[in-house]
C-alpha cells in the first residue's frame, strides 16, 4: 500500500510540476506573439480595434521600414475608451507587418531623441511616423472627431485613429507631395475644415494670401466663395498659373454659393471656362433626394466618370447644400472642355434671389436636370504625354457649404471621399486612402431620406399590420376550435 502510495504521489508531483512549467512557457509564447501577432477578438460592430482592408493592403506592399515613435509610455493610451481604441490601433501596425517598428520614447528625460527632430515641438501623446528622412507628426488630438455641446464644451464623437496613422504612413513613404493652397483674402470662406483633410489625407496644404503671396509652387488652388470681386491682375496671375510656362498640370477648386453676391470680372472669367453662374438657390422637391428632410440640403448624383470610378461606395449621398444655380455654356471650345462631374435631378427646382417669403414650390424659375459640379478643362496635344495632351482645369462647385465640417466630418456622406479622389484625379495620384471613422457607442444610421421613409413604414405600420394579423388569426382559432 505504502509502496503504492509512494508511486501516486510521484506522478502527482511530476503532473504539477509539468502543468506549472506548461503555464510558464504558455504565457511567455503568448506574449512573444502577443507583441508580434493580434491574438485578441474584436467583437464590436464596425471592427473599432482592427485595422481594415484598405490599410492591410498598404502594409502589404510596403518596402521600405518605418518607425512609429510615440512620445509616452504603453500606459498613455489608458482611461477613456477612445483613448484606449487610439493605442490599441497603434499597436495593430507592427503586428500586421515586418517593415513597421513601434517604440515609446520618453522625450522629457532622453534630450537626445528630441535634439533630433529639431524643428519639431513635441508634447505627450504626439506620434511620429518616419521613414529615411520623411517625418509626419501626429498630435494625439487629431485621432478624433469632436462635437461641442450647447455650453461650448466638446466630446469625442468617433475616432480617426486608423485614417490618420495609414495616411501618415503614406506619406513618408511617397516621395511625390501634392501642394495645395487655401487662398485666402476677398472675404473667402472658412476652409479649415478642408485643411484638415486634405493635411491627414497627405495633401501639403498650406493658406495663401492671393494678393501678396506667390502660388506658382502650388499644385492646386482652392478659391472658397469671396465675396469680393477678384482684380484683374489677380485673375492675370491665375491665368498664368493655369498656363504654367506652357507646362499646364495645374488647377483650380472655385466654390460658389447661393448667399455670394454677383462678382462680375470672376464671373468673365469663368465664362470662358465654360461656366455661367445664373444665380439662385437650387432646392429640392423630392423627399428622397434630400438630407435630413431640408429641401435646400439637396442631394447630388454622381455621373459616369473616372472620378466616380475611384470611389468606394457609389451609394454614400452627395450633399451639396445651399447650392447655387449654374449652367455650362459649352461642351467643347477652342481647346476647352467641360464635363458635368455631379448633378442635381429633374426634381430640383431654383429659388430666385429676389423671392420673398411666400415663394412656394410650383414658382420656381428653373426645373433640373442641372449641373452641382463642372469640370472645366484646357488641353493642348503633347505625344510624350500617356494621354497624349497636357491638361489644366478649373472645377467648379455650386455649394461652399459642402466644405462645412459637419458635412466633411460625416461618415454617412460621400462629400470628403469625393474631394480627396477628386484631388487625386487632377494630379495623378494613385495612393490615397479615405478610412471612415469609427464610434464605439450606437453607430448612426448613414441612410438617405428615402430609407429613412421606407424604414417608418415598415416599423410604424407594416410590423403592426402582420402583428394585429397574427393576434386576429390565434383568436380565431382558438375561439372556434
Amino acid at each position: 500500500m505504502k509502496k503504492l502510495f509512494g508511486k501516486f504521489s510521484f506522478w502527482l508531483a511530476a503532473l504539477v510540476v509539468l502543468l506549472s512549467t506548461s503555464f510558464v512557457l504558455l504565457n511567455v509564447a503568448t506574449s512573444i506573439l502577443g507583441d508580434r501577432y493580434s491574438l485578441s477578438f474584436d467583437l464590436t460592430a464596425n471592427s473599432a480595434y482592427k485595422l481594415g482592408r484598405e490599410t492591410k493592403e498598404v502594409l502589404a506592399n510596403m518596402d521600405k521600414n518605418v518607425n512609429i515613435y510615440v512620445m509616452g509610455n504603453e500606459n498613455y493610451f489608458s482611461g477613456n475608451s477612445y483613448i484606449v481604441q487610439a493605442g490599441k490601433m497603434i499597436s495593430e501596425y507592427p503586428k500586421n507587418s515586418g517593415h513597421i517598428k513601434l517604440s515609446y520614447i520618453d522625450y522629457e528625460s532622453d534630450p537626445s531623441f528630441a535634439a533630433a527632430y529639431p524643428d519639431l515641438t513635441l508634447t505627450a501623446g504626439d506620434v511620429l511616423v518616419t521613414c529615411g528622412d520623411k517625418v509626419k507628426q501626429i498630435p494625439v488630438t487629431s485621432f478624433f472627431n469632436y462635437v461641442y455641446d450647447y455650453d461650448g464644451s466638446f466630446n469625442i464623437e468617433s475616432s480617426r485613429a486608423e485614417e490618420v496613422m495609414t495616411s501618415a504612413i503614406l506619406y513618408v513613404l511617397n516621395d511625390d507631395t501634392v501642394k495645395v493652397g487655401l487662398l485666402t483674402g476677398n472675404g473667402v470662406f472658412d476652409t479649415s475644415s478642408l485643411k484638415t483633410v486634405l493635411a491627414d489625407n497627405n495633401f501639403d496644404v498650406a493658406e495663401i494670401n492671393m494678393v501678396s503671396d506667390s502660388f506658382d509652387d502650388c499644385d492646386i488652388l482652392v478659391l472658397a466663395s469671396p465675396t469680393i470681386d477678384i482684380s484683374e491682375e489677380i485673375l492675370a496671375r491665375f491665368d498664368q498659373f493655369l498656363k504654367n510656362n506652357g507646362q499646364y498640370g495645374k488647377h483650380i477648386l472655385y466654390t460658389t454659393g447661393a448667399a455670394q453676391p454677383e462678382l462680375p470680372d470672376l464671373e468673365v472669367f469663368l465664362n470662358e471656362w465654360g461656366v455661367d453662374i445664373k444665380g439662385g438657390t437650387v432646392f429640392e422637391t423630392s423627399r428622397e433626394r434630400t438630407y435630413n428632410y431640408q429641401p435646400y440640403y439637396a442631394i447630388a448624383g454622381y455621373e459616369d466618370n473616372e472620378i466616380t470610378d475611384r470611389l468606394r461606395d457609389t451609394d454614400s449621398p452627395m450633399v451639396m447644400p445651399i447650392a447655387k444655380y449654374t449652367e455650362t455654356l459649352f461642351e467643347f471650345k477652342d481647346n476647352h472642355y467641360t464635363e458635368t462631374l455631379l448633378s442635381f435631378s429633374d426634381t430640383a427646382g431654383i429659388r430666385p434671389e429676389d423671392a420673398d417669403d411666400s415663394f412656394a414650390a410650383r414658382n420656381a424659375t428653373e426645373w433640373g436636370p442641372f449641373p452641382a459640379m463642372i469640370l472645366c478643362s484646357y488641353r493642348v496635344q503633347d505625344k510624350e504625354t500617356p494621354e497624349g495632351y497636357r491638361q489644366s482645369s478649373v472645377v467648379v462647385s455650386t455649394s461652399t457649404h459642402m466644405l462645412d465640417a459637419s458635412i466633411l466630418q460625416n461618415s454617412s456622406l460621400g462629400d470628403m471621399e469625393y474631394l480627396i479622389d477628386l484631388f487625386g484625379y487632377l494630379t495623378d495620384r494613385e495612393q490615397t486612402v479615405t478610412i471612415a471613422p469609427k464610434t464605439l457607442g450606437g453607430n448612426a444610421l448613414g441612410i438617405s431620406t428615402s430609407q429613412v421613409s421606407a424604414l417608418g413604414v415598415v416599423l410604424c405600420i407594416v410590423i403592426p399590420v402582420l402583428i394585429l394579423a397574427a393576434g386576429i388569426v390565434i383568436w380565431l382559432r382558438r375561439r372556434f376550435n
